[in-house]
């Protein structure tokens, strides 16, 4: 039986690849951009199950790989040929939003009391709310947290994180200060501390960047003003913690570097949920933890992808009910394992639904679920593309032994200030 499931959904993927071949308007495509057969099988048994109580409905879903699912898509709205629904990460669906590319499923949602709109963590709709207008469900939304090597830090003769965090005591000066220490235990080729997946340096650099400049009490931009807050003290002395961590230090993973946590060549990282199956026969002790705090206070912050139904579909009105179905109570809890939600209604029930997750049982509400319902995403402005592209190529030159950091901080914000301020 699993097999004819998994036979099932190949073939379903493999007919849905073609561009130019438009289906009946109650043939609805959803795209997404996992390979995980659990995963793909999940997505589409709840796709048959909406489509068994309406006749003529069929539902398929077509996977994408992620390295290639945003060009891909992006030239099948271009050429009038798109799926019906899909996910989209916040960036990417911010930018959509403002092309006109996604429909606004708000009135629907709202309309419909047995969807509960007001189930979700409001602070989820960061970056797929405008006003009344909804562009996306969050059906992922996964809390960035610390995660450690015991062995490592029991062999220094140091405290662990979590210890430190129930004290209080568990911030980025003290990590520094942790990863000093831990240098004379590290393997060869190791590091005492790694950013998320290695993406300081990468495209990843802005929502890495982000729990630590929370941390310090500010962040990429200010929210209300619009106004570039990467040149301020705060950011500053963050930033310059990290730059001191990488190049003086020696104890922070430098530019060009792999990850190396999962190897047992790092001490401690920063990660969420999905990566911990990475962890899966590791021959060394580890342990979670918050985020490191700092000066402002302990950061909650999220990453997400959400479920979208593009403006482009030959039927958005049966595209939004199966987005329904796809977000309701029961999906999001079927999903749940895969994909850490923001209903909180699912959420109450996270010691049941997480009892077989890696993640220690205590951390699953002191870390994922507090992480979700206190946390917030980074909140992308609408022109993000063009920010990056204009930012990067300058923050390139922080990531050098002896780069100016508050001079390049200047001309990032000197660079990006005015398209900050030209949209919402």
């Amino acid at each position: 039986m699993k097999r004819a499931v998994l036979v099932a959904i190949t073939l379903a993927l493999t007919t849905a690849c073609g561009i130019g071949d438009r289906p009946d308007p109650d043939h609805l495509t959803m795209t997404v951009w996992t390979s995980d057969q659990a995963q793909l099988r999940a997505f589409q048994e709840l796709g048959d199950a909406f489509a068994a109580t309406r006749p003529g409905v069929a539902v398929r879903i077509q996977s994408v790989p992620q390295t290639e699912y945003v060009t891909k898509l992006s030239v099948r709205l271009a050429g009038g040929d798109p799926p019906d629904l899909g996910w989209l990460g916040a960036p990417d669906a911010v930018s959509m939003s403002a092309k006109g590319r996604l429909a606004d499923v708000g009135r629907a949602l709202r309309e419909d009391p047995a969807y509960r709109l007001d189930d979700f963590v409001p602070a989820a709709f960061t970056n797929w709310r405008s006003g009344d207008a909804v562009h996306g469900i969050p059906f992922s939304t996964s809390p960035f947290f610390t995660i450690y090597n015991k062995d490592m830090l029991a062999k220094a003769g140091l405290p662990e994180p979590a210890e430190l965090a129930a004290r209080g005591e568990w911030t980025w000066a003290r990590m520094a200060e942790l990863a000093t220490r831990l240098k004379p235990v590290l393997p060869p080729g190791g590091h005492a501390f790694e950013s998320n997946e290695g993406g300081m340096y990468g495209p990843l650099v802005w929502a890495t960047l982000d729990p630590l400049l929370r941390a310090h009490g500010t962040g990429v931009y200010h929210r209300e003003d619009r106004s570039c807050r990467l040149a301020d003290g705060a950011a500053i002395e963050a930033i310059g913690l990290y730059h001191r961590m990488a190049f003086a230090d020696g104890t922070a993973t430098p530019p060009g570097s792999q990850p190396g946590f999962s190897a047992g060549k790092t001490a401690i990282t920063i990660t969420q949920l999905s990566r911990l199956s990475q962890l899966q026969g590791s021959t060394f002790g580890w342990g979670v933890a918050p985020l490191p705090a700092g000066p402002g206070g302990q950061p909650y912050v999220t990453g997400q992808a959400g479920m979208v139904v593009f403006r482009q579909s030959d039927n958005p009105k049966l595209a939004t009910e199966l987005l329904k179905f796809l977000s309701g109570r029961a999906s999001t809890e079927r999903l749940a394992r895969f994909y850490p939600p923001a209903r909180r209604s699912v959420l109450a029930e996270a010691d049941r639904i997480y009892a077989t997750s890696p993640l220690p049982r205590p951390a699953v509400t002191d870390i994922l679920v507090r992480g979700i319902t206190d946390g917030e995403a980074f909140p992308y402005p609408e022109n993000w593309p063009q920010i990056r592209a204009t930012a990067e190529p300058a923050l390139d030159r922080l990531w050098t032994r002896t780069a100016d950091v508050p001079g390049v901080l200047r001309d990032i914000c000197d660079r990006i200030g005015p398209m900050l301020r030209s949209k919402r």
